[in-house]
């Protein structure tokens, strides 16, 4: 298992009658194959996870495997509970992923101590058959990463890693400097993608690759190679789309730069509302300008 590179999180394409489309789902990971990436997550923010019910959850995980040979699974299997976090972990294992993205529990936000959420993660790790990775993303729990938690948990010998996606550098870096070398911090937003690669992060999970996949590679590879000026190019050109599908027009505008893209980003899940027709005319020049810098 590798995590280094690019992994798109995966949508979850719904019918207009909100059934899982996983043929949709199995055609976009036809394309993602052709694509330099590292992998893929399923299960993720932008898979509207939290709308998900479990068989659905496992049918996405079985079908990402199946349409990902010889590349790296993660499957975010974050529960608000420790005993569901670690029965979805272990299910996820069973099917084939290869590392656990675990979402911080924030219902209870108060009581959501440094202490609270380091025994909640080592208990996870200790029961899980897999690789565990913490994942912040405040804009959705309203829980801002404690800096001291990746250091806490970070000798844990399958606590490998973390997902980062407050889109704030100057935390990235302090993580990346806190935690072993052979802990894996991996940017989720990609307007940020290039900056976080010079502070240490491994790679990164964000909705950029979703529809520009080919693109999102480039990037990292241009970093990888040493050539920082063709990398700043290319993040000139993707930031105002990676802007776009994510803090502007969310899961919505993703789903509707795929279709426009190619892919299959398919419906919305209620009571998330689709992206308004009229929106097409202002991604489409955010995706022609992120693909002319190939």
């Amino acid at each position: 298992m590798a995590l280094r590179g690019v992994f798109p999180p995966l949508v979850t394409p719904f019918r207009e009658d909100g059934a899982v489309d996983l043929v949709a789902f199995e055609r976009n990971l036809e394309v993602y194959q052709q694509a330099d990436l590292e992998g893929c997550l399923v299960l993720g923010s932008n898979g509207e996870a939290g709308s998900l019910e479990r068989d659905e959850k496992l049918s996405l995980i079985r079908a990402a495997r199946k349409g990902t040979p010889g590349r790296t699974l993660l499957a975010g299997t974050g529960q608000e509970s420790t005993r569901a976090t670690i029965e979805l972990t272990r299910a996820a294992a069973d099917l084939g992923a290869d590392a656990a993205l675990v979402l911080t529990p924030s219902y209870y936000k108060p009581q959501m101590t440094v202490e609270a959420l380091r025994r909640h993660y080592e208990a996870v790790a200790d029961a899980s058959p897999i690789p565990i990775l913490l994942y912040s993303v405040p804009a959705f729990t309203a829980l801002p990463f404690p800096l001291p938690l990746a250091a806490a948990v970070g000798a844990h010998p399958r606590i490998v890693g973390m997902k980062e996606s407050s889109g704030d550098m100057q935390l990235l870096g302090r993580i990346v400097t806190s935690v072993p070398a052979s802990y894996r911090v991996l940017c989720g937003s990609a307007p940020v993608l290039y900056p976080a690669l010079c502070l240490g992060a491994a790679g990164g999970v964000v909705a950029l690759a979703c529809c520009a996949p080919k693109v999102a590679a480039a990037l990292y590879h241009a970093y990888q190679a040493g050539d920082h000026a063709r990398a700043r190019r290319i993040q000139a050109a993707v930031t105002p789309l990676a802007l776009a599908v994510t803090s502007v027009h969310g899961v919505a505008g993703l789903k509707l730069a795929m279709n426009l893209a190619g892919l299959e980003g398919g419906f919305t899940r209620a009571p998330l509302l689709g992206a308004p027709p009229e929106l097409a005319a202002q991604l489409e020049p955010l995706l022609a300008q992120a693909n002319a810098v190939l």
